[in-house]
C-alpha cells in the first residue's frame, strides 16, 4: 500500500512540475531579429554573424527560426517549453535544412531585458567533432514587429 501511495504522490509531483514547465514566458513571446550570433568551436575559435538575416518568432508553445541565405530561406520549427526560470527546451518539429535533427531537443538559456533577448546553447554530441565544429552558440536579438 505504501508503494501505491508513493507512486501516486510521485505522479502528482511530476504532473505539477510539468504544468509549471508548460507556462509560457510572456516576455519571450513575439518576434526577434538576431543582431549578433557567435559560434564557438571545439578548437577555441569563434565566428560572428551580424548580418541580421535570422529571425525568431516565439508563440505560446511554438518557435519558428528563419535565416535568409543567398540560396533562399531556411526555416526550422520547434515545440518549446519553459523548464525553469530563464531556460527553455526546444524540440525540433520540422526543418527545411536539418531534417536529421527533427525530434532532437536542446536546452537554451535566455534573458529578456526590455527589447533585447540573449540566448546561449551548448551543442552536445555523442560523436567526436572536428575542432572547427561549433559547440556553443550565443545570440543577441532585438524585438521586431511580426510579419
Amino acid at each position: 500500500m505504501k508503494s501505491l501511495a508513493r507512486s501516486c504522490l510521485l505522479s502528482l509531483a511530476l504532473a505539477a512540475c510539468w504544468s509549471h514547465a508548460a507556462a509560457p514566458d510572456p516576455s519571450l513571446v513575439g518576434c526577434w531579429r538576431a543582431v549578433k550570433i557567435v559560434q564557438y568551436s571545439q578548437g577555441g575559435s569563434k565566428v560572428e554573424d551580424t548580418s541580421g538575416r535570422c529571425t525568431l518568432h516565439f508563440k505560446e508553445d511554438e518557435l519558428e527560426s528563419t535565416c535568409r541565405t543567398a540560396h533562399g530561406a531556411v526555416t526550422s520549427t520547434y515545440r518549446y517549453q519553459i523548464g525553469r526560470p530563464n531556460f527553455y527546451a526546444a524540440t525540433m518539429a520540422g526543418s527545411t535544412f536539418r531534417t536529421d535533427l527533427i525530434g532532437s531537443t536542446r536546452e537554451y538559456e535566455y534573458h529578456v531585458d526590455g527589447d533585447r533577448l540573449t540566448t546561449a546553447v551548448n551543442l552536445k554530441t555523442t560523436a567526436a567533432v572536428p575542432p572547427a565544429v561549433a559547440v556553443r552558440v550565443e545570440t543577441e536579438a532585438a524585438r521586431t514587429p511580426c510579419q
